[in-house]
């Protein structure tokens, strides 16, 4: 009886699991050519990898506060670091300063995912 259960139950269960599969931009994160993709790692961790095209903008140096007031505030921004933390922070800091369109990816690899875009190093 149990066999027969689990048989019936498989069947549903693994269409649902590969339903939920897409193209690898599971989260439709759509990137613009305007649209700026931030890192606010450290360079080394940068160097191990990070999304291609990304730029780097330490937010632990002063690097990320000492730029923030060149970046135009009316762009698109993606923001990401190596676990969500950092980028929270940062995506705080551009919000209080007036950034309209800011996004928090978390991890590098959840940026990724969410985007589409590979990690390159």
């Amino acid at each position: 009886m149990f066999r027969m259960l689990s048989r019936l139950l498989a069947a549903p269960i693994l269409f649902l699991a590969l339903s939920g599969c897409t193209d690898g931009n599971s989260d439709g994160i759509t990137v613009s050519d305007s649209t700026v993709i931030i890192d606010v790692r450290t360079a080394e961790e940068f160097a191990t990898g990070h999304l291609d095209g990304a730029r780097l903008l330490d937010l632990t140096s002063g690097e990320f506060a000492a730029t923030l007031p060149e970046l135009a505030p009316d762009v698109e921004y993606l923001v990401y670091c190596r676990s969500g933390n950092r980028s929270a922070q940062a995506v705080t800091l551009m919000e209080d300063a007036g950034f309209s369109d800011v996004t928090n990816l978390g991890s590098v690899e959840q940026a990724s995912s969410a985007t589409g875009i590979p990690i390159v190093t």
